[in-house]
């Protein structure tokens, strides 16, 4: 478990030590970190993270593969430090302009590895389905392909009502986590906590009714590039559940590794980062 002064100085460190990439999004900037070497024999790895987040939800992957290869790790349109994106938006506009971004990000037209956690795997199709050719890999973390399931306890989230001092504010983001985020509830140590009432009192974005739609699914038929896709087996948000993802997942590509952590909910690169990120360096290395 990680506590509040380690949890703070765990986030600073990794800020100071990236470098910031910005390119347009609507009237400001979208804000991409990157991290390790600046060349590298391995592709870069591009991270986008899920809805209500910012970089930081890759906080336990980044320093794992931040050694060997460039990271790179956007915060969406409306999320973090990224201006909000032009009015009205969708998953495919938001992805226009994360491709757009990629061209900067990832210069020279290089290949790169593209995982997406959540909302960020709803934009990754897109995007796939747009520049599939530089992609070695779409990687798929939790992200509900079919739409966001309706009922569960992941539809059960308490609003956080306005001016709250941060000691009341915390029971009420740490429940929320528990019905949405994590399986065990002791996952939920002081950097879960900072990191996800820092993004929570940032993001603009409103991506819950995007992602009640089949956006992923529908821009994964005849997949682009090579797909892969990892869940925990207890993530609240699957429609209709984890099975019928993975009947959906044989549909599209029956050659898609389908990779499974057992007793993990749906923030599985945090809540077993151990695990996740074996995994992910098996399938970047595949």
């Amino acid at each position: 478990m990680t506590n509040a002064p380690d949890a703070r100085a765990i986030l600073d460190d990794l800020a100071d030590r990236c470098r910031i990439i910005r390119t347009p999004c609507g009237t400001g900037d979208l804000v991409w970190r990157a991290w390790g070497p600046s060349e590298s024999a391995k592709s870069p790895l591009v991270l986008l993270h899920g809805g209500s987040g910012a970089w930081n939800h890759w906080v336990r992957t980044i320093p794992h593969f931040a050694n060997s290869r460039t990271v790179i790790a956007a915060d969406l349109p409306g999320c973090g430090d990224s201006a909000d994106p032009p009015e009205p938006y969708d998953a495919e506009s938001l992805a226009e302009i994360l491709a757009n971004g990629l061209e900067t990000a990832v210069p020279g037209g290089a290949p790169f590895e593209l995982v997406g956690f959540s909302f960020g795997g709803i934009v990754g199709a897109p995007i796939a389905r747009c520049l599939g050719h530089r992609i070695c890999r779409l990687t798929i973390v939790g992200t509900p392909i079919l739409g966001l399931a309706t009922t569960g306890r992941a539809n059960d989230l308490a609003p956080v009502p306005e001016g709250l001092a941060p000691e009341e504010e915390a029971p009420i983001y740490r429940a929320n986590l528990e019905k949405l985020m994590v399986y065990a509830p002791d996952a939920i140590d002081d950097l879960a906590m900072a990191l996800h009432m820092e993004n929570m009192a940032r993001t603009r974005l409103r991506s819950r009714g995007i992602a009640r739609r089949t956006i992923t699914a529908d821009n994964l038929r005849n997949p682009t590039c090579p797909l892969a896709f990892i869940y925990g087996d207890r993530d609240p948000t699957l429609n209709p559940d984890l099975e019928g993802v993975r009947e959906c997942v044989r549909a599209l590509d029956p050659n898609a590794p389908f990779l499974v952590l057992r007793n993990v909910g749906h923030w599985a690169q945090f809540e077993a980062a151990e695990q996740f990120n074996a995994l992910l360096a098996e399938l970047l290395e595949s």
